[in-house]
């Protein structure tokens, strides 16, 4: 491993007991890291430096409540993780609803090597160059995780760091990148063919209509005509796998308006037993604007966090909802009446539950809630072989609890009042401000809007257990 992770369990331990000098030197060590995710997910894109400040933020004021100092890099790639991936998705459905080529240019600024350079070298540049643009077609989820393998490969997280970082075992871990890596290797060789000049008649043919915006439709209708073209198939023959063409990946530089120091001199008085930290305007804080006129108080025996970050508002107060209980319990959607909640292949879905649906469509749509996994004040829900509902990439699904804070902390939704009387709202427990809805039938977490709509898909009405 990198020398930065010496001694990083002993400085999460002294940050999160109150020391400053620690906590400066863990957000420095660990800034580069997040960037490089970041950077390499994104591209040269302008939101890189707000969606690393999302970050940031989120990490400095969760530090308190991290339970294993020894969690502390993959419990910071969790955060980052979601946050990239939450990105992308946005920016794939604003694409579905433009016509224009702006996204197409947000590709890689990288810098093109002299001609000087020996030929292998230049090869090998292009190929990497050309694996960079081939992530931006893939699917959102896996282009999250693509930067978080290469910083595995360049030996900054370990495998077991990845897999707690997705909520995963090791063994899950590792069919989840294998399977990225296969769809990383189809891009690439769509890529290839597309770039190839000049291109085959065939393939101009198929992509006449592309927009030039990459999309898993256009992915699929280029890889069908590479199925049968010998032609486009030759593009791919000099590739290398794309392991070896990041053998010593190295973090990103961190641009210089984005460094400097972390944290400021100590802005007030500490009260007894804890240390106050001031983050001051125009050091590090083109990155943490937000942070810029906070405090950060520790204190020895409990923690707290003033931020100047607004939590993003839940669903607007309403009626007092119909209370959740321990026990056999159904959720009626407050606007689809007949649709509850309910799985079908392990992902959360709003499903028609009526008076003579099978026995295993009305056992589908009944939880057992119990206590929250993260807070007992909260709700946890659980089905008859013992899995939980919960969400990962912002996505629900059922999953067995692998005992992580992260699962724990995605398997918790707290009960907020809905949208009309007797309905309820569910909240992400780890991520305020972010509710359980449906949209399209399926179950997802979303950040609230505050809007109408949006708080008729995340209202629920509590039933009798469908299934006895």
């Amino acid at each position: 491993m990198p020398a930065t992770r010496t001694n990083e369990t002993r400085v999460v331990a002294a940050a999160r007991a109150g020391d400053r000098r620690a906590l400066e030197e863990l957000a420095a060590t660990h800034l580069p890291l997040v960037y490089t995710m970041v950077r390499r997910a994104l591209g040269a894109h302008p939101d890189v430096d707000d969606v690393v400040q999302d970050i940031m933020v989120r990490a400095l004021r969760r530090l308190p409540s991290l339970r294993s100092e020894e969690n502390f890099r993959p419990w910071l790639a969790a955060i980052a993780l979601r946050q990239i991936g939450t990105h992308l998705r946005r920016k794939d459905r604003a694409a579905r609803r433009t016509t224009g080529l702006e996204e197409a240019a947000h590709l890689p600024d990288l810098d093109v090597p002299s001609e000087d350079l020996m030929v292998l070298r230049v090869e090998l540049s292009d190929q990497r160059r050309q694996a960079e643009r081939a992530s931006r077609w893939l699917d959102p989820d896996d282009r999250a995780l693509l930067p978080l393998w290469w910083l595995e490969l360049g030996n900054y997280v370990s495998r077991s760091e990845v897999a707690a970082a997705l909520g995963l075992s090791v063994a899950h871990a590792g069919v989840r990148i294998q399977r990225m890596r296969g769809q990383l290797e189809v891009c690439r060789a769509v890529v290839a063919a597309l770039e190839t000049r000049p291109r085959c008649d065939g393939l101009d043919a198929a992509v006449a209509d592309w927009n030039g915006v990459p999309s898993p439709l256009w992915r699929k209708r280029v890889v069908r005509h590479l199925r049968s073209c010998a032609v486009c198939s030759r593009a791919t023959d000099r590739m290398l796998p794309t392991d070896r063409l990041f053998p010593a990946f190295a973090l990103l530089p961190v641009p210089d308006a984005l460094t400097g120091t972390w944290l400021g001199e100590t802005a007030a008085p500490s009260p007894a037993g804890s240390v106050s930290v001031g983050l001051q305007t125009g050091l590090l804080h083109p990155v943490i604007p937000a942070v810029a006129a906070g405090i950060f108080v520790i204190g020895a025996g409990a923690t707290a966090a003033k931020l100047s970050v607004p939590e993003q508002p839940g669903p607007a107060d309403g009626p007092a909802a119909t209370a959740l209980r321990a026990g056999p319990t159904s959720l009626e959607a407050q606007n689809a009446a007949g649709r509850y909640v309910s799985t079908e292949a392990d992902l959360g879905v709003l499903d028609r539950v009526r008076p003579g649906s099978a026995a295993e469509v009305r056992t589908a749509a009944t939880f057992d809630v119990v206590p929250g996994l993260a807070d007992a004040g909260c709700f946890s829900f659980r089905v008859s072989d013992g899995r939980y509902l919960r969400h990962a990439s912002w996505r629900v699904r059922l999953d067995r609890n692998v005992g992580t804070v992260l699962f724990r902390g995605d398997a918790t939704f707290c009960q907020r009042p809905g949208a009309a009387a007797g309905s309820l709202s569910l909240e992400s427990s780890n991520y305020p401000g972010w509710f359980l809805r449906h949209r399209n039938g399926q179950l997802w977490v979303d950040r609230s809007d505050r809007s109408a709509a949006f708080r008729a898909d995340s209202s629920f009405v509590v039933r009798a257990p469908l299934s006895r």
